[in-house]
């Protein structure tokens, strides 16, 4: 048995689809490791002025992602 061949146009639509796939993938990593960076920097404000209320909403942001 030989492999399907495809329409070209089918083809094309697969690659696109996978690139798309890739790319929302690389933008998602790249947001959960910015959101992150800024929530631990956050927490750290938030023990500095001593804000427990903007501790817990940070603490809890971090544990969702």
């Amino acid at each position: 048995m030989g492999r399907p061949v495809y329409p070209a146009n089918q083809l094309r639509g697969f690659i696109n689809t996978i690139n798309d796939l890739s790319a929302d993938l690389v933008l998602q990593e790249s947001m959960n490791h910015f959101n992150v960076k800024y929530y631990n920097q956050k927490i750290e404000e938030s023990l500095i002025e001593k804000d427990e209320e903007k501790f817990m909403k940070y603490t809890n942001l971090l544990k969702e992602l």
